[in-house]
């Protein structure tokens, strides 16, 4: 469904998060958008308004539950504008309900010049059964050369909002290479920090990902 960035990292935050766990027996280490998401049969309607705004709608069978009825309901409202003729943005509210989850957030972004910055926040009610959980992503993107961007990137994920420990941070510095306008080949390192006492700070990752289009 049309929801948030849709970037192309599953395991942002926003996303699908960790499949590794940080041994911390968290159930769940991001939001829904994973892999392994099930495939849905979906009907979507968008709809130009006013000046840069759209909205598209949508229902759809389950993402969570296997079942053919229509139970996902999914609906953003974007805008799009510049000021000026190198100011360039887009902010976004976005929606979804799903049987007892309940999903909402806000994206966007403006670039200027050879910089970009994209952001999202969404906030999910029962993700994790009776708590509230809190993903965002924060990502300023450099390009330097045509098809090479420098990368500086915080995810954050609260799985249950309601504790006063448990949150997780992750930093990122990376470099993303375009040698072809189908290929996009990423290399990063990754730092994950953990908000609760006594924890092991996990050792840094070394992440190489690889991304095609046809």
């Amino acid at each position: 469904p049309n929801y948030g960035l849709r970037v192309d990292d599953h395991t942002s935050f926003i996303r699908g998060g960790n499949y590794s766990r940080t041994k911390l027996n968290f159930q769940k280490e991001g939001l829904l958008f994973g892999p392994y998401l099930n495939l849905p049969v979906i009907l979507e309607l968008g709809v130009p308004m006013l000046g840069g705004l759209q909205w598209t709608s949508s229902i759809s069978t389950g993402l969570i539950n296997r079942s053919e009825g229509l139970s996902n309901l999914t609906t953003q409202f974007n805008y799009n504008g510049s000021i000026g003729d190198q100011v360039t943005f887009m902010a976004a509210f976005n929606y979804m309900q799903e049987d007892n989850l309940t999903m909402v957030g806000v994206s966007g972004g403006f670039s200027y010049a050879n910089f970009t910055w994209t952001f999202e926040a969404d906030q999910a009610e029962n993700w994790i059964e009776g708590n509230t959980s809190l993903a965002i992503y924060d990502e300023l993107a450099w390009g330097i050369f045509k098809g090479i961007q420098l990368i500086g990137k915080y995810d954050y994920f609260d799985p249950k909002t309601e504790w006063l420990s448990g949150a997780l941070s992750r930093y990122t510095l990376g470099i993303e290479i375009y040698p072809l306008n189908i290929i996009e080949i990423k290399l990063q390192v990754r730092i994950n920090k953990i908000d609760m006492d006594d924890a092991i700070t996990p050792d840094p990752e070394y992440l190489i990902q690889t991304h095609f289009w046809f």
